[in-house]
């Protein structure tokens, strides 16, 4: 091993190795969920046709059969029908229904803008009435995901007839891909298939989320801006998978059916400005390859200037413009670093191995999207592991280039010093000085180094202790509103997850300005710290937390309770301050307290404020009926 080698080159070829297995594992995983989807989900045939001219002016599936004849219905062979404005219908006919039997229909694509469903009994020989629709739906990514009728990241709609000939008419509108995988499946095959679906993309996800901490995490301890570069790249990309999944419109933006539209041009520019940005820091084209590095700056501004106009501009014209502008930068950006590979630049290998990667996704995926050809497999799932494969070659190639780094500065100082032998060797009382000199200088360089480690491993602390007591109400002991408003977060989305109640306790002392009119504000603060040191010793589950609202005001959270529980603890607690006496200076203080008691079970993350205020009406109307007193109500929106 050389000196100052970080990746010998035994290693890297290791390392190739193993990044190789694993994208194709991903890859064969991509290839079985595909097999999986072509053998589980039922047959079934369609037909389509495209109405160009608006020929159709209501939208009862009456118009369809009364001017679109049979004879202009074509084979639906290829589910990509290309980009296209136009209003497309689709007829899908299924035999061999089981009567009274459950099953889904999916349309296996969520950037679509407007889907209509009808679904009707048929004869055997398609016919219909008409009049007569068993179910319709109405959804598409330009409504509220909460319209769907399965909250789903795909669109899946619910299927049961009376005869085992069924037909189902789709009207379909969208400004970007016209895409219609369409599957049909029954309950128990979709959820298998799904389990594995779901496992696929929590691996990407969570692989994704991983590498982007990782560069976030070195980027805080050296302060090299390359590593958040990268950083934003993996989350834009992440992202940009996110929203072509519909993982985003389900999860972060449900309520946001404009962001929806918006939201995947938006992430796109962004991560291609910043790969542009990455790209040229770390192949320094600015140096090695100044017409790449002109063209790549100009690339930069334009997908800057498409991300601003994303917000007032139609969604296609944008989206051919992105698409012209990949198919020109990436070839730029693997030519070049292809140029410096052949010049033995070891950066520049893995580089070119990374956008050989990206380019035949991006190929791969826009020839899909434009209708060129169908692919056997979700060209998402492609995507992916292309994104996968490519963001672990740009990591070890980033590594490298810090390895680089070391070793040129190693090389240097190696060199340095050989000259200065070489000078000392002429000059030998003079060696003898710089000799002791430079000992010198490197013992107190080391033990300047000791004291800054020794510092930063203090400051560490001091950083912890500091966040720890940052979360501690300084009179009382207990946890602060800063601590609370974290973990009824965190409670409230376990609660969500669990299926568990969770109950709050807002108790406040009753009379407590009196208290403090009467007795002194000192006074005021012991009794607040014998109620603290009672609240104390009567909850003391590990997952109940007590906490200091503010002024006299107190709140318990209480993880997995029944109210009828929570309702005779509190009790407990206002019948033990009831006959708590609290002495300070001669003086006896005797306290009640006023408690509002609330419990659900929370099903979306703006429930735990809803939770929060009814706790508090409690209170008030604890207050309002005399105070001294518990009142718990199970709150229901």
């Amino acid at each position: 091993m050389q000196s100052g080698q970080l990746i010998p080159t035994d290693r890297r070829y290791w390392i190739t190795a193993i990044i190789s297995l694993f994208v194709i594992c991903m890859l064969a995983f991509t290839v079985s969920l595909s097999t999986i989807a072509q053998k589980m989900s039922l047959p079934f045939s369609a037909t389509y046709v495209t109405d160009s001219s608006e020929t159709i002016t209501g939208e009862l599936p009456a118009d369809i059969t009364q001017q679109f004849p049979d004879a202009i219905w074509k084979p639906l062979i290829n589910d990509n029908l290309g980009l296209s404005n136009d209003t497309h219908w689709i007829r899908v006919s299924l035999d061999s229904i089981k009567p009274g039997s459950q099953y889904l229909l999916e349309a296996n694509y969520s950037l679509i803008d407007e889907i209509d469903v009808w679904v009707f009994n048929a004869d055997v020989n398609g016919a219909i009435d008409i009049s007569e629709p068993l179910a319709t739906y109405s959804t598409g990514d330009m409504r509220s995901f909460d319209q769907r009728v399965i909250k789903h990241e795909q669109f899946l709609f619910p299927i049961a007839g009376d005869n085992e000939h069924m037909l189902i008419v789709l009207r379909v509108q969208s400004d970007g891909p016209i895409k219609l995988p369409i599957r049909v499946w029954q309950y128990a095959d979709f959820i298998s298939y799904n389990s594995a679906h779901q496992l696929f993309l929590g691996l990407f996800f969570g692989y994704m989320l991983a590498m982007a901490l990782s560069n976030l995490f070195l980027f805080a301890t050296t302060r090299n801006k390359i590593f958040a570069v990268y950083a934003g790249y993996v989350i834009g990309l992440a992202l940009v998978i996110a929203a072509l999944q519909g993982v985003g419109f389900r999860f972060f933006w449900p309520d946001s059916p404009w962001f929806q539209q918006k939201g995947l041009m938006l992430f796109a520019c962004v991560t291609l400005a910043l790969v542009i940005v990455f790209s040229i820091q770390v192949l320094d084209l600015k140096r090695n390859s100044p017409r790449a590095y002109l063209l790549l700056s100009i690339a930069k501004f334009i997908y800057v200037g498409v991300f601003a106009l994303a917000f007032v501009l139609p969604y296609t014209p944008l989206l051919i413009t992105v698409l012209i502008m990949m198919a020109i930068t990436s070839p730029v950006i693997l030519l070049a670093s292809l140029y410096l590979a052949i010049q033995g630049n070891s950066i520049a290998r893995y580089f070119s191995a990374a956008w050989l990667v990206v380019l035949f996704s991006g190929v791969v995926l826009t020839t899909e999207n434009l209708g060129v050809y169908n692919l056997p497999l979700n060209a998402n799932y492609l995507l992916m592991v292309g994104a996968i494969a490519e963001t672990i070659l740009l990591s070890l190639a980033l590594a490298i280039r810090f390895s680089t780094q070391f070793e040129e500065t190693e090389r240097a100082k190696t060199l340095a010093l050989e000259n200065e032998r070489q000078a000392m060797a002429a000059k030998d009382e003079l060696l003898k000085v710089q000799e002791a000199s430079q000992q010198d200088l490197e013992y107190r360089v080391e033990e300047r180094t000791l004291e800054l480690e020794i510092a930063m491993r203090e400051l560490s602390e001091a950083n912890q202790e500091l966040e720890r007591m940052s979360a501690i109400d300084p009179l009382t002991g207990l946890m602060n509103r800063r601590y609370f408003d974290k973990r009824l977060l965190a409670e409230a989305r376990r609660s969500r997850r669990e299926h568990r109640q969770l109950t709050l306790a807002m108790l406040d002392i009753d009379f407590f300005k009196k208290i403090n009119d009467n007795y002194g504000h000192p006074a005021g603060d012991e009794c607040l710290r014998v109620f603290s040191q009672l609240l104390q010793t009567h909850i003391k589950r590990p997952s109940d937390v007590i906490c200091r609202y503010g002024g006299e005001e107190f709140v318990v959270i209480l993880p997995a309770t029944e109210i009828d529980g929570a309702t005779v603890l509190m009790e407990r607690v206002r019948d033990a301050l009831e006959q708590t006496v609290v002495e300070f200076e001669g003086e006896k203080i005797k306290m009640t307290v006023s408690i509002g008691v609330t419990a659900r079970v929370i099903t979306s993350d703006d429930q735990k404020e809803g939770l929060l205020g009814f706790a508090d009406q409690l209170l008030y109307k604890a207050k309002q009926n005399g105070r001294n007193r518990v009142i718990a109500e199970t709150f229901d929106e």
